[in-house]
């Protein structure tokens, strides 16, 4: 194998991996923001449950 050969590996090799390590990455972090989301979703439902619950109408029947 020559210099530019063994360059050329490992260049292709370098790229694959580096391309490996993001989309992983990526993998992960839309996980997490997945994860994230419906955290802050059952936030958002237990508040509007609760304002749901302490709400009071009242209301006068005209005489």
């Amino acid at each position: 194998m020559t210099k530019t050969t063994a360059q050329a590996a490992a260049f292709v090799l370098s790229a694959l991996m580096s391309f490996g390590v993001v989309a992983g990455m990526n993998g992960i972090a839309t996980k997490q923001y997945a994860a994230a989301e419906r955290v802050a979703q059952v936030g958002a439902d237990a508040t509007q449950v609760a304002a749901l619950q302490r709400v009071i109408v009242v209301a006068h029947r005209a005489a």
